[in-house]
């Protein structure tokens, strides 16, 4: 039995959409010099390390409204949540997103979403999603390391 038999149809478009992603950041040498892409899964987010357990990147789609994103990913310091989150103006300059900052119990960070980019029924389009969250995530960790956080 394969693992995507047990799948709804929403979890196999995003194992499908991951499967793609991984393929395509496989063939970006400049992605491959700062990240490692994760094994795909049926999760809305793929997550990227950046060499510390403080905090991660993750790229992320939104099959019911259609968008993708990134995030950045703090689970326990809230020191380096909050600096992220006040410098919120600076990650959207970068990345050309609007932040929406994040300050629950333990996790705090930023997510930015694009819309318009459905995810489902338009694979053809994929390649052109992914590479934008390759771009997004190599100029969140540039900024990630010029604010030393």
């Amino acid at each position: 039995m394969r693992l995507s038999e047990n799948l709804s149809e929403t979890e196999r478009v995003k194992l499908s959409y991951w499967t793609k992603y991984r393929e395509i950041a496989r063939s970006a040498p400049n992605f491959l010099k700062v990240f490692s892409p994760q094994k795909p899964t049926k999760d809305h987010w793929s997550t990227l390390r950046c060499g510390t357990s403080a905090y991660h990147i993750a790229l992320l789609i939104d099959t019911q409204h259609g968008r993708t994103g990134i995030e950045f990913y703090v689970p326990d310091d809230k020191d380096i949540g909050h600096n992220a989150i006040e410098n919120a103006s600076l990650f959207e300059v970068r990345l050309g997103l609007k932040a929406k900052p994040f300050d629950a119990k333990k996790a705090s960070g930023l997510r930015f979403y694009k819309d318009g980019c459905k995810i489902k029924n338009n694979e053809g389009e994929w390649p052109g999603f992914i590479a934008e969250q390759l771009g997004w995530a190599l100029k969140m960790r540039k900024l990630i390391e010029e604010l030393q956080l």
